[in-house]
């Protein structure tokens, strides 16, 4: 699972499962879809950091939240599930308010309805959180070898890996396309990535297609080394973990207040 405070934790990828023809609304109606996720994170994120700097004791890094902000907070599916909830509702309000269309209307109420349910799950469920955060990296860096290889395209992603194993969310994919004459060398952004405390290394994930892309390295690379694709081509292997998952979840007993 990603973290709050990792790069793209929604995207409109994730909303058009909700509503297929976002895409149309959006473009018709002139709506910047990016921010109004951008909007609904802040707004989820303002909500999400009150509850835990009201925490006190329950929040075993209360001594620590203000410096750590939200960047121990593990996005679990029904966090996700309210961020995709709210940004709708932001859409299908700017929507209404444009064309004043009760149809956009109803969309707007459906939405905040269910944000605020959803809302509540996470509130009453707890606040996932890890004590050792790995933040998401950005796209893996290619470069060329020496090395003959066939024409193909290779979609690749990262992700940090510490000392028991744990991974981070998988980077953005990268892709590059070979043309036969040469060959590949990937590696970890790190002017666009710090590195988190506690990793020991990354793993590389390919494929030549976008999808179902797999681990290429048995033991996680060390940080400043890069991977080269070898002669005999990908390997199938371990898919992305897709993140942390919470080591604990920090729980409130009084009710929530909505609005």
């Amino acid at each position: 699972m990603a973290l709050f405070s990792d790069p793209e934790v929604i995207t409109l990828d994730d909303l058009l499962p909700f509503e297929n023809s976002l895409i149309e609304i959006s473009s018709t109606h002139g709506i910047d879809v990016e921010t109004k996720i951008a909007m609904a994170l802040s707004a989820v994120g303002d909500r999400l950091m009150l509850r835990l700097l009201r925490a006190g004791a329950a929040d075993p890094q209360n001594g620590q939240r203000r410096s750590l902000g939200l960047s121990t907070v593990v996005v679990t599916t029904v966090l996700a599930r309210w961020l995709c909830f709210e940004a709708l509702s932001r859409i299908y309000a700017e929507a209404y308010n444009l064309q004043l269309n009760t149809r956009f209307q109803g969309k707007w109420t459906e939405y905040k309805q269910q944000a605020a349910e959803a809302a509540d799950l996470v509130f009453s469920g707890g606040i996932g959180i890890v004590t050792t955060p790995l933040a998401r990296p950005a796209k893996p860096i290619f470069g060329n070898l020496s090395a003959i290889l066939p024409e193909q395209a290779v979609y690749m992603q990262a992700a940090w890996v510490d000392a028991t194993g744990a991974e981070s969310a998988p980077s953005p994919i990268n892709a590059c396309i070979l043309n036969g004459s040469q060959g590949l060398s990937v590696g970890m952004d790190l002017s666009q990535s710090p590195v988190p405390a506690t990793a020991i290394g990354w793993n590389i994930y390919a494929n030549n297609t976008p999808t179902h892309l797999s681990r290429q390295n048995n033991l996680p690379i060390v940080i400043t080394d890069s991977w080269s694709l070898p002669l005999t081509g990908l390997s199938i292997g371990m898919r992305p973990s897709g993140g942390q998952e919470p080591v604990t979840f920090i729980t409130f007993t009084d009710r929530l207040q909505r609005g």
